[in-house]
């Protein structure tokens, strides 16, 4: 097995890494045996008790040594992807924003948590560059990846984002049925928030016309927080009072949701 390295000039799915992940520190020889412990750590069963303390100590204790074991983790299937999940939060906390062009080749995995693992990583390191990468997250397959998205733009403030968070409160795949009984699922309320907190402007007047609607009562909170943080208004406390607090914004809209 080689621990030893200077440079890491990693590929994924056959694309180069835009920028290599360098460590300084050699890999002495009695290192050599707890690194391969550690590694023999991460095939374990994810569910064994202390497992996730016990990695985060042991690769914490190695720090940029442990680098390799950590990107062959996150690169091959045979680990557990729970273990993989930690891998790519581990390599983030040992390398920092250096990892980060790395992490970010992972929003393209086949496996969904891998997805979420390197959206979750990036916001560790308050990384506001990946735009192109938040949103393609967005349109993601899975739902738990479009919601991890939306956390990013929400935490980050991704301003120039908004548009494309707007756009799925009229994606089809946000809801649940077909054409003319379609439900709204869960991440509708996460959009509505999101809209607000990246104080997207042109969603207060449609917010403010869904706020007087009976429909959508179950989102009423959500709905208000937006328009506040958008408007800088504070409203009423109360569903109806609020409602009438709005309704001078609900203009009609040319989109119906």
């Amino acid at each position: 097995m080689k621990l030893y390295m200077s440079v890491l000039v990693l590929t994924l799915s056959g694309s180069a890494l835009a920028a290599p992940i360098t460590t300084s520190k050699s890999v002495v020889k009695e290192d050599l045996v707890s690194l391969e412990r550690l590694e023999k750590m991460f095939e374990m069963d994810a569910k064994t008790p202390g497992l996730s303390a016990m990695l985060k100590r042991n690769t914490l204790k190695h720090q940029h040594k442990a680098v390799p074991i950590l990107i062959k983790v996150m690169k091959e299937a045979k680990y557990p992807e729970q273990n993989r999940w930690q891998a790519t939060m581990l390599m983030g906390q040992v390398m920092g924003k250096k990892a980060a062009p790395f992490i970010s080749k992972f929003a393209d995995h086949p496996h969904w948590m891998m997805r979420v693992a390197s959206l979750k990583a990036l916001l560790g390191l308050k990384q506001h560059e990946y735009h192109a990468v938040y949103a393609k997250a967005l349109k993601d397959p899975s739902l738990i990846v479009r919601v991890q998205a939306l956390d990013n733009i929400s935490q980050l403030q991704i301003k120039p984002l908004a548009p494309q968070v707007w756009s799925m409160m009229y994606d089809k795949s946000n809801y649940s049925g077909e054409a003319g009984q379609r439900k709204r699922t869960s991440i509708v309320r996460s959009i509505i928030r999101t809209v607000g907190d990246v104080r997207f402007e042109k969603a207060t007047k449609p917010l403010a016309k869904l706020i007087q609607k009976a429909k959508y009562a179950d989102l009423v909170e959500d709905l208000d927080y937006s328009l506040e943080k958008i408007t800088g208004k504070i409203s009423p406390n109360s569903a109806e009072q609020r409602r009438k607090f709005w309704s001078n914004l609900a203009q009609l809209s040319s989109k119906k949701i």
